[in-house]
């Protein structure tokens, strides 16, 4: 997959999305899914490869969303690429997903809002899962609701994977 030259962009490494996948690779055949700041797209295109039913891509910088849109055509996938701040997509969708990838440019401290934002809104199902991914010393505060239920250290980056109060599906 082409990475564009993008100030803040910081593609999920390899070895990150296994583990990742590894922990939802039972759940995530038929989940609806949401990459916000999706960057290179790589999560989101992680999941549809592993059977996800939908995914949606929110991306502000209109070349890395062009890149999304070529990586989908190019591995003969379909999803919805939005070119706009994720905080706009979150006000703007009436959509529920199953899975939200919340992983910001590190510069922007995005993390907490994103999730308390996600944590009060209709928009992640009972049962539904956030993976947050964070650099090691961002303190992060898990919203009433949420619960970690994976977590692990790789370099410089923490990574974790919350869960909604609920049944999944």
């Amino acid at each position: 997959m082409p990475i564009p030259a993008l100030d803040g962009l910081r593609p999920t490494s390899d070895r990150t999305r296994e583990t990742l996948f590894n922990w939802l690779q039972f759940e995530l055949p038929g989940m609806h899914v949401l990459d916000l700041f999706a960057g290179t797209g790589a999560l989101g295109l992680e999941a549809l490869s592993r059977d996800a039913e939908s995914a949606v891509f929110v991306e502000p910088q209109s070349v890395a969303a062009e890149g999304i849109r070529q990586s989908l055509q190019t591995l003969n996938l379909t999803a919805e690429v939005r070119v706009m701040v994720a905080e706009q997509f979150l006000e703007q969708t009436d959509a529920v997903f199953d899975l939200v990838f919340v992983d910001p440019p590190f510069s922007l401290d995005l993390w907490q809002s994103t999730v308390d934002r996600l944590a009060v809104s209709d928009r992640l199902s009972s049962g539904g899962y956030i993976y947050v991914e964070a650099p090691v010393g961002q303190t992060l505060t898990v919203p009433d609701g949420l619960t970690v239920v994976k977590e692990k250290t790789a370099g410089k980056v923490r990574f974790q994977l919350w869960q909604k109060a609920g049944v999944a599906g």
